[in-house]
């Protein structure tokens, strides 16, 4: 019996270290050492007031997973970017309106932009990689770029 409980505390021990141990990757945490904790906002396209494109960066679950809303004229998404615990990359999974899916990573480019690399199925179930650059032009400016054959620049504000 006193094994029995030996095995079980060691157990109960063991699961806490490992929670102890990815609790200090939060998303947060991440996206401060990278520069980019201050995403956090409504964002929107530089000129036009948002009515071309508008993105919005919100915590669901504080510290842990950001709530993305993109919209534009002909389409809207939604997507979480979370960290995942067991190799500390960020990613973001997301659909929109058209019935097209994502799935992908966020890493930070030798330049200091925010890289977004997705695989996009589309309604129709085709498969295509898309690149999204996003780089902080100080604390109320964000360029994004949408790498495509010619890729899409644009220059977001933060909504006050």
């Amino acid at each position: 019996m006193r094994r029995l409980v030996n095995v079980c505390v060691a157990v109960v021990a063991l699961a806490l270290f490992s929670s102890q141990a990815t609790a200090a990757d939060t998303l947060k945490s991440k996206l401060k050492d990278a520069g980019f904790d201050g995403i956090i906002g409504t964002w929107l396209e530089q000129g036009s007031g948002g009515k071309n494109y508008a993105a919005a960066y919100t915590w669901k679950i504080e510290d842990r997973v950001i709530e993305v809303r993109t919209k534009d004229p002909n389409n809207e998404t939604v997507a979480l970017m979370a960290v995942n615990a067991s190799n500390g990359q960020i990613f973001q999974a997301g659909a929109d309106k058209q019935g097209a899916s994502s799935l992908g990573e966020w890493k930070i480019d030798v330049d200091g932009s925010a890289v977004l690399s997705l695989i996009v199925t589309g309604g129709d179930g085709g498969q295509f990689p898309l690149e999204i650059r996003h780089k902080m032009m100080g604390q109320d400016k964000m360029q994004v770029t949408i790498q495509l054959p010619e890729p899409i620049r644009m220059t977001l504000v933060r909504k006050k």
